[in-house]
């Protein structure tokens, strides 16, 4: 190594080995997250690379996350020359030895930190499987992963990821994950509110969870399925881990109406006033007058005076509302088993 030391300087040398290092630069609120006396894991995390290999393939990247939030590495060059420095003892043949800062590597490029501003929702989507049912059939393969397994490949932190998979009513069965298609949360939401309204729940109100999701699994759902509904739609302020839930009524009113639609697709417009009875059909008495078009503004378009479809969809010609499911038949037969108690 080569040392180097002017008059009344510092010893400075090289070493012949450089070691690899990459400098990170923090924002200064993440410096100060790091400085709290329990500060949080932070975790490097990308995406599986696709496999196909056509020239169009986004390539995998690299961000930085805290327990809640998303930072996007950034490679930048650096215009002088940047040393990492280790203070250590050298000696030439029998001289005393000498403090001497030595440089141990280069790096002439820096990381940086930009807080990202996208949601995991459309990769969770490409990750997730559907789970769907048609014709009273469940057409579903599973892909053998767990929760955690798939979360961990989202390049989003945990607190965003875990969102995502609520927004979309994810849920594990039988060890693989899935996302429900809108015609399986069309069934299982009307067998939901058909447990409840048999056995006298207010869905608006503090109930057990397992009061409602039982009617579920009798009517062949799964029971996690169900779950992640309630989780879907409890209200901001519900601990979803306990036992209890309570609904938030105008999100329930517009998941509802919007998972009706999207369950169209394809299919045909609805008539609007065979749609909005179907949405009513669909609710808790009490909440039946909530069913208007307002209620999912932005969402649908009108294609005639008398139809109404998901905006953006191109579908048949118009159609009135679909067959009862068996869930449908169901919910009937519970209401009068309720009404002769």
């Amino acid at each position: 190594m080569a040392t180097q030391q002017g008059e009344g300087g510092v010893p400075f040398s090289i070493a012949h080995d450089f070691q690899s290092f990459r400098l990170l630069e923090l924002p200064q609120d993440l410096v100060e997250l790091l400085e709290t006396p329990n500060p949080p894991h932070l975790c490097i995390k990308s995406q599986i690379p696709s496999p196909t290999t056509a020239s169009n393939a986004k390539p995998a990247y690299a961000v930085l996350c805290t327990p809640d939030k998303t930072f996007q590495l950034r490679q930048v060059q650096t215009s002088n020359s940047l040393f990492v420095t280790q203070a250590v003892l050298e000696h030439h043949g029998n001289d005393i030895p000498v403090p001497t800062t030595r440089a141990i590597a280069t790096c002439p490029t820096t990381l940086e930190l930009h807080p990202s501003d996208g949601s995991p929702v459309a990769m969770l989507e490409q990750a997730l499987p559907l789970y769907d049912i048609i014709e009273g059939e469940v057409d579903a393969v599973g892909s053998g992963k767990e929760k955690e397994d798939i979360l961990s490949h989202i390049p989003f932190s945990q607190a965003e990821c875990v969102r995502a998979w609520t927004s979309l009513a994810a849920f594990e069965h039988l060890g693989s994950s899935y996302q429900p298609s809108a015609t399986a949360l069309c069934q299982v939401w009307k067998s939901i509110n058909a447990s409840a309204i048999a056995d006298g729940v207010k869905l608006d109100e503090q109930f057990l969870s397992e009061d409602v999701s039982k009617g579920v699994v009798e009517d062949g759902h799964p029971v996690e399925l169900a779950e992640a509904i309630l989780r879907r739609l409890s209200g901001d302020d519900q601990d979803t881990k306990g036992p209890w839930t309570s609904l938030d009524r105008v999100k329930t009113v517009h998941f509802v109406g919007r998972t009706l639609l999207e369950a169209k697709r394809g299919g045909g417009d609805y008539l609007t006033a065979d749609f909005v009875d179907a949405w009513k059909e669909c609710l808790p008495e009490h909440w039946r007058d909530d069913a208007q078009l307002t209620a999912i503004d932005g969402l649908y378009e009108l294609p005639s005076t008398t139809t109404v479809r998901l905006k953006g969809t191109t579908t048949k010609p118009s159609e009135g509302a679909p067959k009862a499911s068996t869930s449908s038949r169901r919910w009937h037969e519970k209401f009068a088993k309720m009404r002769k108690r």
